[in-house]
């Protein structure tokens, strides 16, 4: 019976388990995903700095109205594949978040 548990951990311990393989860090402008991405924002206040904390940096576009809009993309579920969902959020020009559009 002790040859056969200590033969069972000879086997066990050669075992190799692949590890996974490392998720790269989301790039800026990049999100997971934009349904959860727009579930923590707060239209009416949440402020540029608060949208930054949540989601890190977007791609701004500035208007010389002193709107800005800014875009995050979902990172594709596959390397092969472009994601094209995106997190459209609309800043007024008190900073303050005024709209938000998955598309």
């Amino acid at each position: 019976m002790k040859v056969l548990f200590l033969a069972f951990l000879l086997v066990a311990g050669c075992a190799h388990v692949e590890p996974k393989p490392a998720e790269k860090p989301l790039g800026p402008g990049e999100i997971l995903s934009a349904r959860a991405a727009q579930d923590v924002l707060a239209i009416g206040s949440s402020t540029k700095a608060d949208v930054r904390a949540a989601l890190g940096q977007a791609v701004v576009v500035d208007f010389s109205s002193g709107y800005e809009v800014w875009v995050y993309r979902e990172r594709p579920k596959e390397e092969s594949t472009v994601s094209k969902t995106e997190l459209v959020l609309l800043f007024s020009p008190s900073g303050i978040l005024a709209k938000t559009r998955v598309r």
